[in-house]
């Protein structure tokens, strides 16, 4: 299918460790979803059609991670063109899909493959679920497959994935990048104990979806653009974010730190394609904050707003990525150990991001209008709760995604309940 083995980045590697952090779980793996939603059932067997346009990719879907003989770089390897599966499911009695959403989160993908279909359908309404392995695609590369299929194309990307060669090479390149990301880290533990909860191993995969109306959506621009400045929306989501999980955690002295990892699309940066389709094409932009500045958003907002500034200013999110290459030697299990060895500073107190856009050209699939999309990762256990943003067709959603245990229940429906009351305006 290509011409030359496509050998995997740093953050290929990084999803390959979380991959391994989440063996334990039901899911089996770190996974992740995208749900189209519809107000009218999306047809089976039309599904089922579009999937057929995937048989030039189903080696690629089908591979596994390999490495070379010699110098031990690694690399992907297409193997077997099996079908991707579609389930189906009828609902009789539901008010929503959550439970469906959890139990299709938490089974595992079919052996060696990196993603299947499911499809819900209760009282005229559907949803079409996709998993997908991080090993092979990113949310951002998710919805390009997505828009893939929505065509039936029958020609593969042009462009071949994965870097172009091992890059045993630009070692100062990516030891200075090193050096920069240890000294952040060092700078971060200074600032105060980073708060971290971790979830047992074995924890399921849980979450929340808030939806926002046009309106609504519309109402939180205006809102941010007066409390954030224009463009200003992620920093104040953030905010919001952060406030609300500062209610969570019992305070125990004055200078505790939220450390926040933000994913970032690296989509048209440092040589990556726009419309790279495999593997993990994002980086980190990591935001420290004290607890102290939380509980009022015209406090948060400013240093969250500045700390953005100054890490893009500095080429953070390009660093995290080179330096992450120097990963690439260590197994997953050695390198679980180091991870933990560092400390709270290398995990973080909730995953966040927001897709602004959608890579789906048109808000039709398989014959049917898409009411609503958003993304449903899984996080994995040692951060074990993430704030996910998108937004589709001038709609904002917003998924909470935790491990089971690592909050009580009641804490965590009080927590989706205030966010979107946060989003809302209505407090």
């Amino acid at each position: 299918m290509f011409s030359r083995k496509l050998y995997l980045d740093g953050f290929d590697w990084i999803a390959n460790l979380l991959n391994y952090q989440c063996r334990l779980t039901p899911g089996r793996g770190n996974h992740f979803m995208l749900v189209l939603e519809s107000e009218t059932p999306f047809p089976a067997e039309a599904v089922r059609s579009m999937l057929t346009s995937l048989d030039p990719l189903l080696p690629m879907l089908n591979g596994s991670i390999r490495r070379h003989l010699l110098h031990l770089a690694p690399y992907w390897k297409p193997g077997k063109p099996e079908p991707v599966a579609l389930t189906e499911e009828e609902l009789l009695f539901p008010s929503d899909f959550s439970l469906s959403l959890e139990r299709f989160a938490n089974r595992p993908l079919p052996r060696g493959q990196a993603l299947t279909a499911h499809l819900i359908s209760s009282k005229g309404r559907s949803a079409l679920i996709f998993k997908f392995s991080h090993l092979l695609f990113d949310g951002r590369g998710a919805e390009l497959l997505l828009e893939y299929l929505r065509h039936g194309k029958q020609e593969p990307p042009e462009h071949q994935p994965g870097l172009p060669s091992p890059m045993l090479n630009e070692w100062e390149k990516q030891f200075s990048c090193g050096r920069q990301i240890q000294h952040r880290l060092l700078e971060i533990q200074k600032e105060g104990p980073t708060i971290v909860r971790h979830a047992c191993d074995t924890a399921a995969s849980a979450c929340r979806v808030i939806s926002l109306t046009e309106e609504e959506t519309e109402n939180l621009r205006r809102r941010s653009d007066r409390d954030a400045g224009p463009f200003m929306l992620t920093p104040y989501l953030l905010a919001l974010t952060a406030k609300g999980y500062d209610n969570l955690i019992p305070r125990s002295s004055g200078n505790e730190l939220f450390l926040i990892p933000m994913s970032i699309d690296m989509r048209g940066q440092d040589s990556i394609p726009r419309d790279a389709l495999f593997f993990n094409q994002w980086s980190l932009l990591p935001v420290s904050i004290r607890r102290s500045l939380l509980a009022d958003t015209a406090e948060s907002l400013p240093e969250i707003r500045k700390q953005i500034f100054i890490r893009t200013g500095e080429r953070t999110a390009l660093a995290y990525r080179a330096a992450s290459r120097l990963m690439r030697i260590a197994p997953p299990p050695l390198l679980l150990k180091i991870v933990r060895k560092m400390g709270n500073s290398t995990t973080g107190t909730f995953m966040f991001s927001f897709v602004s856009g959608t890579s789906l050209e048109h808000d039709r699939f398989a014959d049917r209008t898409i009411a609503n999309l958003y993304h449903l990762p899984s996080m994995p256990p040692m951060t074990g709760f993430g704030v996910f943003f998108n937004a589709f067709n001038n709609r904002l959603n917003a998924v909470l995604s935790y491990r089971s245990g690592i909050f009580p229940e009641s804490d965590i429906e009080h927590f989706a309940t205030e966010l979107e009351t946060s989003l809302k305006g209505k407090s």
